[in-house]
């Protein structure tokens, strides 16, 4: 492996005072929301300017997920830091409809390493990817099927770089990328239908448990686990 970059990421996996089910890409919005709300004076954790309330479009440094009833808010970057200094405990959250507390937080912080990696590396979407619009989309309904799969790739590819670039992480090689399994599913986003791609890829670039891709990573979509 030809090593790129060690970027701090933290996370924080709340527990609440009870059990809160639901569908995680709806919690993951609610938990969005809240924070949003909550931590109001820092850009980092809702993506828009306080002064004039404008939407900032970059990586979201700060991503909100839902695993197992539990919160998780990732923290990439100078984010980390901001993750680790924030009072979780006890905190009133809005989730919706319902008024929670945080009864538990747990932080841990480590460096994610990316490289270059001389084979392809395999990984597994813990949550849907959402790697078309409405209009490519149309597109790649028309498409043949094989034609569909060099688009999917194509679009993993183009999702994959971006985020990188996000992060300010420079890929000095031509960077390939490929599904080794695909499921595909609806999702939903700002009230948009999108089509959501689930599954394994392969590609030739070292990424760290927990990196995200495509749309909405702030919302909990397109993150990966090795």
């Amino acid at each position: 492996m030809h090593p790129l970059a060690k970027i701090p990421c933290a996370q924080v996996e709340l527990r609440w005072e009870r059990d809160l089910p639901g569908r995680p890409a709806q919690r993951a919005r609610q938990l969005r929301g809240a924070l949003a709300t909550a931590f109001r004076d820092d850009p980092l954790f809702h993506q828009h300017d306080p002064v004039t309330g404008k939407a900032l479009y970059r990586y979201p440094r700060v991503q909100y997920r839902w695993l197992d009833g539990c919160g998780l808010v990732i923290g990439w970057a100078e984010a980390a830091s901001r993750l680790l200094d924030r009072p979780w405990l006890d905190l009133n959250l809005q989730l919706g409809e319902e008024s929670v507390r945080i009864d538990d937080a747990a932080l841990t912080l480590h460096h994610g390493e990316f490289g270059v990696s001389e084979r392809l590396e395999h990984y597994r979407l813990r949550s849907p990817a959402l790697l078309f619009n409405q209009e490519n989309y149309r597109r790649y309904q028309q498409m043949s099927e094989p034609a569909q799969a060099v688009e999917r790739d194509r679009l993993l590819v183009s999702a994959v770089l971006t985020g990188l670039r996000g992060l300010d992480v420079h890929f000095p090689e031509r960077l390939y990328a490929t599904f080794t399994q695909i499921q595909t599913r609806p999702c939903q986003y700002k009230g948009q239908d999108l089509l959501g791609i689930s599954g394994g890829f392969a590609c030739n670039v070292v990424l760290p448990d927990g990196f995200a891709f495509g749309h909405a990573v702030s919302h909990g979509y397109g993150w990966l686990s090795r």
